[in-house]
């Protein structure tokens, strides 16, 4: 389904009261629908299952509602250590690409991310050369990545001075993922030059994201103090 179409049924659903969900969308594509969402007045909820996952569920919802998110489940694989394979596998047996969320890998096999709904396909997973055995595991054994508030004192509002604060890395460190186009904002490519605003998602791959909650003020030398929520990447 294509970005405007999903943009528009969710607007809908919202203005009429009710709560609507996405499947799994990419890291740029989840922000940018967020942020025209959020240019509309509808506020969203963007979920992957664990701190720092990439691909996350989009759920949008009215404004007398607090907060709703999407219900997803875990699944183990043991003994299985190719990613891609069992990414292939998810797919020929029905799965569409929206119900995948992250795979992730532990010493010992994989870890499937998946909505709710796809739950019965998943567990009856098999392939041909030998059965693959499901086992469901709580989404908080996963949580390996994490959120945090953190106060950063920088010259501007430009993202390679916000980056390299949130991942505690150096600007020109940052920079080098900027022109390798690994960062974005909200969705559309950062630029060297690029500056974030309140509201705005940052997501550097490999890293994490994080968003700019406000700014607090300046400094007596003209700095800004800017608060940022940062998702730190589990790896």
């Amino acid at each position: 389904m294509q970005e405007l179409e999903v943009f528009r049924r969710l607007e809908r659903a919202v203005r009429g009261g009710r709560v609507a969900t996405t499947g799994f969308l990419d890291p740029q594509d989840a922000a940018r629908l967020a942020a025209k969402l959020h240019g509309v007045g509808v506020s969203t909820y963007l979920y992957g299952g664990y701190p720092g996952a990439k691909r996350r569920v989009l759920t949008a919802f009215p404004e007398h509602i607090p907060q709703a998110s999407a219900t997803l489940m875990a699944v183990y694989f043991e003994g299985i250590h190719d990613a891609a394979e069992l990414h292939t596998a998810l797919r020929q047996s029905g799965l569409a690409t929206e119900s995948i969320g992250d795979i992730v890998t532990h010493q010992d096999g994989l870890t499937v991310i998946v909505l709710e709904q796809a739950r019965d396909l998943v567990m009856s997973l098999s392939t041909v050369a030998e059965p693959l055995v499901p086992q469901e595991v709580g989404l908080e054994h996963l949580a390996k990545g994490r959120v945090r508030r953190q106060l950063v004192i920088v010259p501007s509002l430009r993202v390679d001075a916000l980056g390299a604060k949130a991942f505690k890395v150096s600007r020109s460190y940052f920079s080098k993922g900027i022109a390798g186009g690994k960062v974005s904002v909200s969705g559309k490519p950062a630029s060297k030059s690029t500056s974030a605003a309140p509201g705005d998602e940052v997501y550097a791959e490999g890293l994490g994201r994080f968003s700019i909650v406000g700014v607090q003020g300046e400094t007596r030398r003209g700095n800004l103090k800017v608060e940022l929520e940062i998702e730190q990447d589990r790896s």
